[in-house]
């Protein structure tokens, strides 16, 4: 029997992030139950950036019930997602443009996509 981790993991980068990649139209978010560590999100990372693309994600969704551990949840996949890209950055993978885009991307603006949430707030003409 194999160990749910690996399973959805491999699902996630053998047979979702090749659709990803191809159909504008899908997203793909994180599986937090499974990835709910540093490690899990480097690994998530990996197995589906490659294929996938950064722009083909939902960034961090978060679905959790405890509304007090949502901020740091968040930090952590900040934290995480900035080493990743430093990583790529240092093996020469993206230059310091490149980079620089993605780090804002990955640490908000993906999310925000799927939403339709707007940059600036609609203000009302008065």
């Amino acid at each position: 029997m194999q160990h749910p981790e690996t399973h959805v993991g491999g699902a996630y980068s053998r047979e979702l992030a090749p659709l990803a990649g191809h159909y504008p139209a899908m997203l793909l978010g994180a599986p937090w139950w499974f990835y709910d560590s540093t490690l899990g999100m480097r690994r998530y990372l990996d197995a589906v950036v490659e294929t996938a693309g950064i722009y083909n994600t939902a960034g961090f969704n978060d679905d959790t019930r405890a509304f007090a551990s949502i901020p740091s949840r968040h930090d952590v996949w900040r934290r995480v997602t900035c080493d990743w890209v430093a990583g790529l950055l240092t093996t020469g993978l993206v230059d310091e443009e490149d980079a620089l885009e993605m780090v804002p991307e990955l640490a908000y603006g993906l999310a925000k996509k799927p939403y339709r949430v707007e940059e600036e707030p609609v203000r009302s003409a008065r």
